[in-house]
C-alpha cells in the first residue's frame, strides 16, 4: 500500500487545467488534491486558458521547485517540451490518449461513451440526433471520438445521415467566462437558438459536454419547449450540477474519481521505484475506465409526431 510521505516540503504535485470555467476541471482538482492529501502530498494548480505560453511558463518556475510530478486534464500544448520534461519527472495524463507521447495515461473510452448515449436514445424511439460543441477538431480528441461513437451506433441502424453537427466557427477557443457565463454553457444556448431557428426535425440534442447541455436546456426552458416532451437532452462528464437541476441530466460518468486517485498513484508509484528505472513500463501505463450511463429525466421517448 501507498505510505503517507512526512516532508510535506519536498513533495509537491503540479495540476494543469484548461478552465475553472467547467465544474468538470473543479471536480477533478479537489479530487486529486484530496487524495494526494493522505499520501502527504501537496497540490498546486495551475489555470492555462488553453494557452500554450502560460503552460509553459508555470513548467519553467515551477518544475525544480519541489514538484515532484505533473498531472495533465488535457493534451500537453508543447508536446517536445513534454517528452524532454517526462525523462526527468513523473507525468500523468488524466481524460485524453498520450498517442506516441512516453508518459502515463488514465483515460476513459470516449467512443463506447457516445455510443453508450446512442443505444440509450435509440431505445427511446429517437432517430434524428443534434450534437451540439464547441469547436469539435481543435485541442480535444474526446470531442471527436463521442461523435465517432454517436455516429457509429446511428450507422447501425441505418440513420448515419440522420446526426447534425453544430459547432462555432470562432478560430480561438476561449476557456473563461463570456458576459460572466462559462463559454461552453454559452455556446450550448447560442447554438439551440440557432438549432431552434432552422426547424430542424431532431429530438434529441446532446451537448460535447454537460455545461454545454445545460446552455441547450436553458435555451429551451426560455423558449418554452418541453424537455423531454419536446426534446431529450443529454451530455458528457456527469459534473455535480447535472443531478440537482431541473430536470435533471442524463450523462455519462467519467468515474472521475477513481481515475484522479489512479493518477496519484501512478506518480507516487513512480517516484518510488526511482522515476526512469524503467522507462518502457511507464509508457506501457495505459489505463482506460469504462463510462457509465448515468439515466435521468431529462431524456424520454420520442415524441410520435417524428
Amino acid at each position: 500500500s501507498l505510505k503517507r510521505r512526512t516532508d510535506i516540503t519536498e513533495y509537491m504535485l503540479l495540476v494543469l487545467v484548461p478552465t475553472l470555467a467547467n465544474p468538470y476541471y473543479v471536480e477533478l482538482a479537489q479530487a486529486i488534491e484530496e487524495y494526494a492529501g493522505t499520501l502527504g502530498y501537496r497540490v498546486t494548480v495551475c489555470n492555462t486558458f488553453r494557452k500554450p505560453e502560460l503552460e509553459r511558463f508555470y513548467l519553467d518556475i515551477l518544475v525544480g521547485r519541489n514538484v515532484r510530478g505533473v498531472i495533465y486534464s488535457f493534451l500537453p500544448g508543447s508536446l517536445r517540451y513534454i517528452e524532454r520534461l517526462a525523462e526527468v519527472l513523473p507525468i500523468v495524463l488524466v481524460g485524453e490518449e498520450t498517442g506516441e507521447l512516453p508518459i502515463c495515461s488514465i483515460g476513459l473510452s470516449d467512443v463506447n461513451a457516445g455510443m453508450l448515449l446512442a443505444d440509450h436514445l435509440l431505445a427511446l424511439g429517437h432517430r434524428r440526433f443534434a450534437f451540439i460543441s464547441t469547436q469539435s477538431e481543435r485541442f480535444t480528441l474526446a470531442r471527436q471520438q463521442r461523435l465517432e461513437g454517436l455516429r457509429r451506433q446511428m450507422k447501425a441502424c441505418g440513420k448515419a445521415d440522420e446526426i447534425e453537427v453544430l459547432t462555432t466557427d470562432e478560430k480561438w477557443e476561449v476557456d473563461g467566462l463570456e458576459n460572466g457565463q462559462p463559454y461552453e454553457y454559452t455556446i450550448g444556448r447560442r447554438l439551440t437558438a440557432d438549432f431552434l431557428a432552422t426547424g430542424s426535425r431532431a429530438t434529441a440534442l446532446i451537448g460535447v459536454n454537460d455545461i454545454t447541455a445545460l446552455g441547450i436546456l436553458q435555451e429551451l426552458q426560455e423558449q418554452r419547449r418541453g424537455v423531454p416532451q419536446e426534446f431529450s437532452v443529454c451530455g458528457f462528464d456527469n459534473i455535480f450540477t447535472s443531478s440537482i437541476i431541473t430536470p435533471p441530466l442524463t450523462s455519462i460518468d467519467h468515474r472521475l474519481w477513481a481515475r484522479c486517485r489512479s493518477a496519484v498513484d501512478q506518480i507516487v508509484k513512480q517516484n518510488d521505484q526511482g522515476h526512469g528505472a524503467d522507462k518502457s513500463a511507464v509508457m506501457a501505463d495505459k489505463i482506460e475506465y469504462a463510462p457509465q450511463l448515468m439515466i435521468r429525466k431529462s431524456t424520454g421517448p420520442a415524441r410520435t409526431s417524428d
